[in-house]
């Protein structure tokens, strides 16, 4: 099976670490970026196949980083992570163009099969 190409984007760095260790052991080759301006060079730079990310960042908005991303490269799919999030952030996710809202904390596997059907319907 091909390597999926993954881009991380969590101001959580401890989340981001333990997410990141799980995930290479799936066949995962990974980026990581920890603010939205890194995500946007990786972006650009390494062309993922799947970004996944937490809204809640210092530098943009999460959702405004989601529309740039699908408005410029539309074959990228985009899985949100979010505490609580609400009917409204659902609907706005899926306007934008993100594949699957999923909250925080995520059971790993959901987020493996997710990674994976997403990677399949690109």
């Amino acid at each position: 099976m091909e390597k999926i190409k993954i881009l991380l984007i969590d101001n959580e760095k401890d989340f981001i670490k333990k997410l990141s260790e799980r995930l290479k052991s799936q066949n995962i080759e990974l980026d990581l970026a920890v603010n939205g301006e890194q995500a946007l060079e990786l972006v650009v730079n390494e062309k993922p196949d799947v970004m996944i990310l937490d809204l809640t960042m210092a530098d943009i908005n999460g959702m405004e980083l989601v529309r740039d991303v699908k408005t410029t490269y539309p074959d990228i799919q985009v899985i949100i992570l979010k505490r609580h999030y609400s009917i409204k952030n659902r609907v706005e996710a899926f306007v934008t163009g993100a594949y699957k809202l999923l909250e925080k904390p995520v059971d790993i596997d959901d987020l493996i099969n997710t990674i994976r059907q997403a990677y399949k319907e690109r």
